[in-house]
């Protein structure tokens, strides 16, 4: 057997041991430093290795495990949800039953009840039962042990690498213990924060399900076809929607309301950052029913790197389904087919809290979220 062969293999037999011990463990606290040292390794490069083998990282091998446990007593116990949930560190049904959800399409009760088996799709090979775990078969990613993942000298010297790489280590965290204390008192997470951890975990599976749905459903919308719009230039030149395309097959168009929206004007600060690399793939224009010279106007004041076109005088707004009492903001997406034809794709309206600006998902994350804040047209520094 070759020198890398052999490291594999000695890579295999370490991340083994990890996964005899974890299915010991399962019930019993367990942290990527503790793991690690059953390795044998630092806890920079047991992340790195257990993922390569594996093919995942090592706290959502022990996740799986747990759930794939759970559903199988689901099968096999007459144990109720709410022990099980227990037993699987859980701290409250309410929450096992989320993160469940998310991993298995059901209930635990619904679930009890079905012929779907109990292992979760994996990479890996390793899923939970009775008996054991099975065994480590090959390595996942071979390329992370042999390339990127791994430095030649800790193919080469292993166990030399380890022990100097952990002396480095506590040298420099020593350091930089010096050069920045730690805060008086060290956060402690409770079984609390774990408990509602998981929550927010299976929540943020739940809306990544959603949008993956949404778009899909998007993307099955049938194709709109529209006619080739006259709109206008901040020059006042007139400018047709076909031209918009310049030399993509793609084109995103943004609804703003003008100037009297102080939300779109903040949309359109974002774009702005935004734009060059979105019209790497598609192009990009921001189209307001104000008139040429009053967009030209603000898009100097603001600085907007954008291209802009004025819907003023033209059924544009009100055909694209954003006009009410007045414009709404949204965004629209063409397509030009082979043939020259435009039909739109897909589109959206803007709303306080939405994705399209990143101001909101970033206010969610304070103690009182957005707390009644709105945004302003200047905020002292500047008077637009």
């Amino acid at each position: 057997m070759d020198t890398l062969s052999r490291t594999e293999a000695e890579y295999i037999e370490a991340i083994s041991k990890v996964v005899r011990f974890v299915q010991l463990a399962l019930d019993e606290p367990l942290t990527p430093r503790q793991l690690a040292g059953v390795a044998g390794f630092s806890p920079h490069h047991f992340h790195r290795i257990f993922r390569a083998v594996v093919g995942e990282s090592v706290m959502d091998f022990v996740r799986r495990l747990r759930l794939e446990r759970a559903a199988y007593r689901l099968k096999t116990s007459q144990d109720s949800v709410a022990s099980i949930a227990f037993e699987g560190g859980y701290g409250s049904q309410e929450a096992f039953a989320r993160v469940f959800q998310v991993y298995f399409g059901q209930a635990p009760r619904d679930y009890r009840q079905s012929h779907l088996a109990h292992r979760i799709p994996s990479v890996s090979t390793l899923h939970y039962e009775p008996e054991g775990v099975g065994q480590i078969l090959g390595v996942a990613d071979s390329d992370m042990l042999t390339h990127e993942g791994l430095c030649a000298a800790h193919r080469q010297w292993p166990d030399r690498f380890e022990s100097h790489c952990e002396g480095l280590m506590a040298i420099l965290t020593g350091f930089s213990l010096f050069v920045f204390p730690p805060p008086p008192q060290e956060i402690i997470m409770t079984e609390a924060h774990s408990d509602i951890d998981r929550e927010i975990e299976a929540l943020h599976k739940e809306v990544e399900i959603a949008k993956q749905r949404l778009t899909e459903a998007r993307r099955r919308r049938p194709k709109e076809p529209v006619i080739d719009y006259v709109l206008r230039n901040t020059d006042g030149s007139e400018v047709r929607l076909s031209e918009l395309f310049g030399d993509k097959d793609d084109l995103i168009v943004i609804h703003n309301m003008g100037t009297g929206c102080s939300s779109c004007t903040m949309w359109a600060d974002g774009f702005s950052g935004l734009a060059p690399h979105v019209m790497d793939r598609a192009a990009f224009v921001v189209c307001s029913p104000d008139k040429p010279e009053v967009q030209k106007r603000i898009a100097q004041r603001r600085n907007w790197s954008f291209r802009m076109v004025s819907a003023y005088e033209s059924p544009f707004f009100h055909d694209m389904g954003f006009w009410g009492n007045g414009p709404w903001p949204g965004v629209s997406t063409f397509r030009r087919e082979p043939d020259g034809s435009i039909v739109r794709i897909a589109k959206a309206v803007f709303d306080a809290g939405d994705d399209f600006c990143a101001v909101w998902p970033l206010l969610d994350l304070l103690q009182d979220g957005a707390n009644g804040w709105d945004p302003k047209f200047s905020y002292g520094e500047v008077t637009q």
